[in-house]
């Protein structure tokens, strides 16, 4: 059995169930009896018939209304016009073919004497099918909005497991065999020049992966943490290249408590450094600073005209598609006399994730 048909039968039964109800209640009130299979069979075939055909009629117009009127953006419009609708379309079904049943039998099909130009039957069944349609109404958008609340928690899910794996690839560019390998030689080099700088470096290098793995499951950290963590890796850089490497930081105190993703500036100040040489006594300036608190700028100059790195255009892209779940705003890059990379100041009153998760 296809989806489809599995479908029809689950209306079919839901349909049926019901109008074989209607049709007990107005037999009864009509003519003090209950109706019996064996005396009325008819009229229960004709009842479920006419249901069935209501059911799937309903049920093909309300995916149209859905497209038409979608429930996300007009929950209140939809719900009446459907109501409406559906009053519409059902009475338009059920007056004139249980009108041309009842001309066309040779016996009574639902019960005898039963005419539906009667002011009194009509109202019955206008009220019955207004509070018939009006439960209908409301199961339905009951279950499109567990499916849109279902659907919105999966979204999220994949969401921040997207970011999730973004980080973790962040991460593993943090704690890679050649990051180590260069860390361990300078930590050798330092050890046999310098103890307390060798002690210093070792401390150090300690905070930057105990920040690297405290941030490995968090999707954002505040940029005071950021800020603290690059300056302890800039520290280990400035250990390599002595003076020829310097970062400066100019950042308001007013977005210290602003969002960004984790190891984000770190990955910008390592760029700066991959993409530019440091042969012949040249020096690398790093900037960190703010435009009108809503953009933090990270500027370095250029020193050189080395082939750009893979592992350059993959941290730009990761940083980017990070930035995508918090922010509508694009991180802007210019590469010019010097290279600027503007990052969105993300204010957690404005956070992307936040709003969708609570929609």
């Amino acid at each position: 059995m296809n989806l489809r048909t599995k479908k029809v039968a689950i209306i079919a039964f839901f349909s049926g169930f019901p109008s074989i109800l209607f049709y007990v209640y107005l037999h009864h009130s009509e003519t003090g009896l209950f109706p019996a299979g064996e005396k009325n069979p008819w009229g229960f075939a004709a009842s479920v018939l006419i249901g069935i055909s209501i059911g799937l009629s309903l049920y093909s117009f309300n995916k149209l209304l859905d497209r038409w009127i979608p429930w996300r953006n007009y929950f209140s419009s939809r719900f009446v016009a459907g109501f409406a609708a559906n009053m519409l379309i059902a009475l338009a079904l059920v007056m004139p073919v249980s009108t041309a049943i009842i001309k066309f039998s040779n016996v009574p099909v639902f019960w005898k004497g039963l005419v539906l130009k009667d002011a009194d039957i009509v109202w019955k069944i206008m009220i019955l099918f207004a509070v018939f349609l009006f439960i209908y109404n409301v199961i339905y958008a009951l279950l499109y909005a567990y499916q849109h609340y279902a659907i919105a928690q999966l979204e999220q899910l994949q969401r921040e497991r997207k970011q999730l794996e973004l980080q973790f690839e962040a991460l593993k560019s943090q704690i890679s065999p050649h990051y180590l390998f260069n860390s361990l030689n300078t930590i050798s080099s330092l050890l046999l020049k310098d103890l307390q700088s060798a002690e210093q470096f070792i401390r150090r290098l300690a905070q930057t992966y105990q920040y690297i793995l405290a941030t490995q499951n968090r999707k954002y950290v505040l940029l005071r943490e950021e800020l603290d963590f690059v300056q302890s890796y800039f520290y280990l850089l400035r250990i390599r290249f002595q003076q020829q490497l310097n970062v400066e930081v100019n950042v308001p105190l007013n977005i210290m408590d602003t969002r960004i993703p984790p190891l984000t500036l770190q990955m910008l100040v390592e760029n700066a450094v991959k993409h530019n040489t440091f042969a012949g006594g040249e020096k690398v300036f790093i900037y960190i600073t703010a435009q009108d608190n809503t953009y933090l700028k990270v500027i370095n100059t250029k020193t050189g005209s080395l082939a750009e790195p893979d592992s350059f255009k993959v941290g730009l892209e990761n940083i980017r598609r990070r930035y995508r779940y918090f922010t509508d705003k694009e991180i802007v890059i210019q590469n010019d006399e010097k290279f600027m990379v503007s990052l969105p100041v993300i204010d957690h009153r404005e956070e992307k994730g936040e709003r969708k998760h609570s929609a």
